[in-house]
């Protein structure tokens, strides 16, 4: 029996302190109190007591960018409804751009993003979970 032994398990090898003057020294010296944890009696972690404030949040967000492009459209002297009406033709561009463009690569693209996509999540599945996975 070793000195691991008893530290494990001190109830179990407690004869391990007739045969080791080491343990039996520290013994006297420290009172080792072996208490079962009371998980009930621990303090709540922040998330676990408090109720989620994200909506909020998001609206407050939300509000303050209207108001902020509210504000910078009134600085440049343009209403806000004339500024987002007049970057309608860039978007409707980019949107061209990007059909013809799929055209263009067609199905054999999407075929290999396809492999590649699923490719990495089975390889994601695969790996040992370590950490928050667990």
């Amino acid at each position: 029996m070793t000195c691991e032994d008893y530290l494990e398990d001190p109830e179990t090898n407690a004869s391990h302190l007739a045969s080791c003057s080491i343990c039996a020294t520290l013994e006297e010296e420290i009172e080792i109190r072996h208490r079962p944890v009371a998980v009930d009696a621990l303090p709540l972690a922040p998330w676990e007591g408090a109720k989620y404030r994200t909506w909020p949040l998001v609206g407050a967000g939300l509000l303050a960018v209207f108001a902020l492009a509210i504000v910078l459209s009134a600085a440049a002297e343009v209403s806000p409804l004339t500024a987002v009406t007049s970057s309608m033709p860039s978007v409707q561009a980019l949107l061209t751009f990007f059909q013809l463009t799929g055209r263009a690569m067609g199905a054999p693209v999407v075929a290999v993003l396809f492999v590649v996509i699923n490719a990495v999540l089975i390889l994601l599945l695969r790996r040992p979970p370590k950490g928050a996975d667990v």
